[in-house]
């Protein structure tokens, strides 16, 4: 491997407190949204400390495609923050950044996040390991629903993804949306068998819209645990990493550690 996250704690907190911490205007927080961006596409390649990176490079660009298999996820969100961080780290461009532009490169930021879980679930299964589908769910549920809908799009009939992808919606959308996600995937879930000892012969729409019942009852009279890097990071540091030196544990435990580089704990 030549990414190691130990190269990158510096820089990685700076960018990150810049981000997300600092009062900084938009037009800063954009430049510091590319930089960062640029440490996880370093991840995703596997590139070099000592070899230049940027956005734009047609040579990466080319390279995330071709890992990616044009996966519209990344491709998407790389096009996004190299458009936002040309148009605002150029004097030419005088205008306040608006904060429609300003969302937009926080999205992209997130999606590039994502993408290194459905890379890495591209290689190892979502269901296969459950302690470490239990780890991922230490993370924020917006970016396990970005995980998750993309990993749908790559595979519908997983009912691993299926569970959680719904859990993830009712946690990052509210009940509301689950319930329209389930009604319009519902003739293809209505054929995805799954058995469940209460109930023989159900189907994955059933358990879906059993666990969104059951999970919204418990929600109307308690908080989402964690919504946020800053409230999930006191979670994740208190269960600390999964034990084991596979090259499937290694990997998740690395991707977990890079993304909460810099992150502070909510009061």
């Amino acid at each position: 491997m030549n990414f190691n996250n130990n190269d990158y704690i510096n820089i990685s907190t700076d960018l990150i407190h810049d981000i997300f911490y600092s009062n900084i205007s938009s037009r800063g927080r954009i430049s510091s949204i590319r930089q960062y961006s640029e440490i996880l596409i370093r991840k995703i390649l596997d590139i070099n400390p000592k070899k230049q990176v940027t956005v734009g490079d047609i040579t990466i660009v080319k390279s995330l495609k071709k890992k990616s298999n044009n996966n519209k996820l990344i491709v998407d969100a790389l096009k996004n923050i190299q458009t936002l961080g040309n148009k605002y780290t150029h004097t030419q461009v005088t205008e306040i950044v608006s904060d429609e532009n300003r969302e937009k490169a926080f999205d992209a930021l997130l999606d590039i996040s994502a993408f290194l879980f459905v890379d890495y679930f591209s290689k190892y299964g979502f269901e296969k390991n459950p302690e470490v589908k239990s780890y991922f769910s230490l993370l924020p549920p917006e970016l396990r629903y970005k995980v998750l809908n993309n990993l749908y799009e790559m595979d519908s009939s997983n009912i691993a993804i299926i569970d959680k992808l719904c859990i993830s919606i009712l946690k990052f959308k509210g009940e509301a949306a689950a319930y329209t996600w389930l009604k319009i995937h519902e003739s293809e879930l209505k054929n995805i068998p799954t058995m469940r000892a209460e109930l023989q012969n159900s189907t994955i729409y059933e358990t879906c819209s059993d666990n969104i019942k059951i999970l919204s009852d418990y929600f109307a009279s308690h908080d989402v645990i964690y919504k946020t890097f800053e409230e999930a990071i006191l979670y994740y540091r208190e269960l600390g990493k999964i034990q084991g030196n596979t090259p499937e544990i290694v990997e998740f435990n690395d991707i977990m550690e890079l993304l909460y580089i810099g992150r502070r704990p909510a009061k």
